[in-house]
């Protein structure tokens, strides 16, 4: 997901002054402790010129990471999965928990049926898909793809959760398949 440049702007504003803020209190706390007595003008003076040092730290890694293809870049189509996926959890309410309580690869299924149908100027519901006709809402074909992707993620999320039931409530956990089980 990209930030805003403004967005960008207040988070590396505050992310400075909150440095600066803790660099002053530390030299504050510990220097007397360790037997420097200096003035509040010098912590001021020193915790600035250790914020300069730290912003330029930073500014150097991050061009590395990028120089070094250490962060990678998403594509515009993978930010709009991800944005759809979030989406699906926030604004249609479709929690973790609601998804676990689907069988194993009901939410693929659904992700596979945009995916394949893709732009399709059909009014027929795929025969498969696993819900009603009124939760079939074609939109177009890049949508239609990034939905499709989101539900495949949401089914790998599921799965993986599943593996792992101690992170499942008790409530919504189910036996794992003999052929989930060596997976």
């Amino acid at each position: 997901m990209r930030q805003t440049k403004l967005a960008s702007l207040a988070e590396s504003t505050i992310n400075v002054v909150v440095g600066f803020g803790i660099s002053l209190a530390a030299q504050i706390y510990f220097l007397p402790l360790l037997g420097v007595r200096v003035s509040i003008a010098q912590n001021v003076t020193f915790a600035l010129i250790m914020t300069a040092i730290s912003i330029c730290r930073s500014y150097l890694l991050r061009r590395l990471f990028e120089a070094l293809h250490i962060r990678r870049p998403l594509s515009p189509f993978m930010q709009a999965v991800i944005a759809e996926r979030f989406r699906q959890i926030e604004r249609e309410g479709w929690s973790t928990e609601h998804d676990d309580g689907y069988d194993r690869g009901t939410l693929a299924k659904a992700g596979a049926s945009y995916v394949l149908h893709a732009g399709t100027e059909s009014p027929a519901v795929p025969h498969e898909w696993p819900w009603t006709r009124e939760w079939w809402k074609p939109a177009g074909y890049r949508r239609d793809l990034v939905r499709g992707v989101a539900l495949a993620i949401a089914e790998g999320e599921r799965f993986d959760r599943n593996r792992n039931p101690t992170s499942v409530p008790a409530g919504l956990r189910r036996p794992l398949a003999a052929q989930e089980l060596r997976q």
